[in-house]
Parts: structure tokens; sequence; C-alpha cells
């Protein structure tokens, strides 16, 4: 597993532009996974349209859980709640070890152009978009 670094409960560096939120000592006891860096996005990639995908909340969820079919893992494993709205990307996790699994692969995706190209593509295939 990545170190993660958590601070007051947030790592926002670790998988950047996704922050992953431990709320394990929380009531909920489980960890979030967020984007929601829209000025980020457009600034890296100039538009929030990407092989005619629609780059937004859903979007986003759609491409993490074709991230996770590429690499060969259930897109949506027990434990793993996607709850995205049209402005955020959200996955509620009840292991960290899963949180962790799935923020790896966003991060992977979401930093390169061809990653996120090819996830269109995956996303697209398995009835993953919005």
């Amino acid at each position: 597993m990545s170190n993660v670094n958590f601070i007051d409960n947030q790592d926002k560096t670790t998988f950047f532009p996704f922050i992953l939120i431990d709320n394990r000592d929380s009531e909920w006891s489980d960890v979030r996974l967020s984007f929601s860096d829209w000025e980020w996005f457009k600034e890296k990639y100039g538009t929030d349209t990407i092989n005619d995908y629609y780059i937004n909340g859903y979007g986003i969820q759609g491409l993490v859980s074709a991230s996770r079919i590429a690499a060969g893992v259930e897109p949506f494993p027990d434990g793993m709640d996607p709850n995205s709205e049209g402005d955020t990307c959200y996955f509620i996790f009840e292991e960290l070890s899963v949180a962790v699994e799935t923020a790896k692969l966003a991060c992977q995706m979401i930093n390169n152009l061809n990653n996120i190209e090819k996830m269109t593509i995956a996303a697209r295939k398995n009835d993953l978009e919005e």
C-alpha cells in the first residue's frame, strides 16, 4: 500500500488532485475519495470534454471505475459506494486498502491525457458513462 499522508484526516497530496479523507474514527467509520478541482482540470486540459466524454463528477466516477476494470479488479467491490454528484466525484469505502488502491488508479488516470482517453473508451464499453 502507498504511504498515505493524512493531515487533519485528509491526504491532499499523495493522490493529487484526488483527496483521500479518513473518517474511520467518526460515526461513519469509512474512508472517502473525492475529486472536485475543476479549476486544475480546466487548466491542465483546457476542456471539460475528452473524446466527447463529459468530465463532471459522474464522468470522473465512470473513469475511475473504468480504471479499476483496466487494472483487472472489480469496478464496484463490496464496501465501495460511489456517491458522485454533478460537480464532485465521490466514493465511500469501508476498507482503507480498497480506497488506496482506487486512489492510486484514479491519480494515474487523471494525470495523463492518454490514460483519460483510454478510460473514456473503457467507460463507454462497460456502460459507466453518465
